[in-house]
């Protein structure tokens, strides 16, 4: 399932376990591990069948099994999953089972997996992973959607009588849901729908905030995990499993919630995330100063103080603040004028960084994006135009930051900056604002161009970002034809 590379190898200690580390010493870029996916599988939530061998919509079942979903362009699926409901142990069960309860699809595979002894052993790194239930069964929601969507409706099923062998219970059905969320990465079906894909090694490596990898995934949902920075012989192979541009408290939120861990990384104890001030508020007792969430000495979060003045704004006020944001957000449904109007009213009270500035400066753009895409602007306006490059601009030096060495992040935040860059200046060009010799301004957009290639010259072709550097390459090419046109 796995093809580890000879410049990484396994090491254990008692905070983490089992894990990798270097070898030798690692360049950027280069292969650490190689991974197919155990299994790939709908959301849990999810209603719409999906054909069992491509994973796009479909509406017809398997002829000989009668319960696995084909489209018309995928004639059969996995042998032994067919072979289980057609004529093996499972040829009693309801073929409605699927069609009534989709969501119990990816725990379905799983059992089929272990029940089938070719593939049994490629799921032990999976089930010998030990789950505290206790952690769980209180949890927010998490496990009373296992228990309406998977647990309850295989347990009505008749499927545990069929597979004693597992001696399968309801606590041992949500502890395998609980394994396969906290062991997926997000992947994309051929048709744009999300799925989850199961990464017995890939996704069990330690979390850091600020990663020293990349993940990337081609569209048979392969996964590759090379270098993002220099490593050197005995360094711990860290990825991370939350959003970069969320703020520390919410960051680990997540993570208690998903994966039931504290982050002690190098971010989550540095009261100014790397210098971006991505949690800082505007201090309310000094002009200039900005207040930054005080780290106790268990590495949990505390107040907020103003280095400068000393003025205290309790984590009270902090969250209070922040859940009114949130709320706005979430009122603001798409509308660019409420976007802006946020922006006017939160931002005295949040450094311009802030996570949250951030997320509302990432919907206007990309309102701004869509409307030029959909020409809703029947014409264009210059002002609407800058709007958007001098967003996408405010966001790539945090981009930059949070993800240091290789970044996807940053590849994509720089593709945004390039369309908006070269759509202004040609509109400027065309009304004649602009004459041949600033023309040339497209030289930063050439550089801009090169720049996001570079970063993603290590994805797969058959990746989306391997396809997003191909719409690069062909962006880059017309800027570069343009500039020699006109002689500059």
């Amino acid at each position: 399932m796995q093809d580890f590379g000879e410049n990484i190898q396994q090491a254990h200690n008692e905070k983490l376990g089992r894990h990798l580390v270097a070898a030798i010493n690692i360049e950027p870029g280069d292969t650490l591990l190689e991974e197919r996916p155990l299994l790939v599988a709908p959301h849990w939530e999810c209603h719409q069948l999906k054909c069992a061998q491509c994973l796009q919509e479909s509406y017809v079942m398997c002829r000989r099994c009668q319960v696995f979903p084909l489209c018309m362009d995928c004639g059969q699926h996995d042998d032994f999953e067919c072979e289980f409901f057609a004529s093996g142990a499972g040829k009693a069960i309801c073929k409605d089972i699927l069609v009534k309860n989709y969501g119990i699809c990816g725990l379905l595979k799983l059992l089929l997996l272990l029940d089938n002894p070719e593939t049994k052993g490629d799921c032990q790194g999976l089930v010998e992973t030990p789950i505290n239930l206790s952690d769980y069964r209180d949890g927010e929601g998490m496990w009373q959607e296992h228990e309406e969507l998977v647990v309850r409706p295989l347990m009505e099923s008749g499927l545990v009588a069929v597979l004693p062998a597992q001696q399968l219970t309801s606590d041992t059905l949500h502890a395998h849901c609980i394994r396969i969320d906290s062991n997926s990465f997000e992947v994309t079906a051929r048709d744009g729908d999300t799925l989850k894909g199961v990464f017995v090694c890939g996704a069990s490596l330690p979390h850091s905030c600020v990663p020293n990898t990349v993940v990337a995934l081609d569209e048979q949902f392969n996964m590759k995990l090379y270098a993002a920075v220099c490593l050197q012989p005995g360094d711990i192979i860290y990825n991370s499993y939350t959003n970069p541009l969320m703020g520390t408290s919410q960051r680990q939120h997540q993570l208690r919630l998903s994966r039931r861990l504290e982050c002690s990384c190098s971010r989550c104890l540095d009261p100014t995330e790397m210098g971006t001030h991505m949690s800082s508020m505007k201090c309310r007792e000094c002009e200039g100063g900005f207040s930054v969430c005080e780290i106790e000495p268990n590495g949990r979060l505390g107040d907020w103080r103003c280095p400068d003045c000393g003025a205290l704004l309790t984590a009270a006020e902090v969250h209070e603040l922040q859940a009114e944001v949130g709320a706005a957000l979430v009122e603001a449904r798409g509308e660019l004028q409420v976007y802006e109007s946020l922006l006017t009213q939160y931002g005295p009270l949040l450094h311009p960084n802030h996570f949250m500035l951030l997320d509302i400066k990432q919907n206007i753009a990309s309102i701004l994006r869509a409307a030029a895409l959909m020409n809703s602007m029947e014409q264009p306006c210059k002002k609407l135009l800058a709007r958007r490059v001098e967003l996408c601009s405010d966001l790539l030096p945090v981009c930059r930051a949070v993800v240091p060495g290789i970044s996807k992040l940053y590849a994509i935040g720089l593709f945004e900056y390039l369309l908006a860059l070269v759509e202004l200046v040609e509109l400027q060009f065309a009304e004649s604002d602009l004459n041949k010799k600033e023309y040339a301004h497209l030289r930063t957009a050439s550089l801009v161009a090169k720049e996001a290639m570079d970063l993603l010259r290590f994805e797969p072709e058959n990746s989306a970002e391997g396809y997003l550097s191909d719409r690069i390459a062909m962006e880059l090419e017309r800027i570069e034809s343009d500039l020699k046109k006109y002689g500059r």
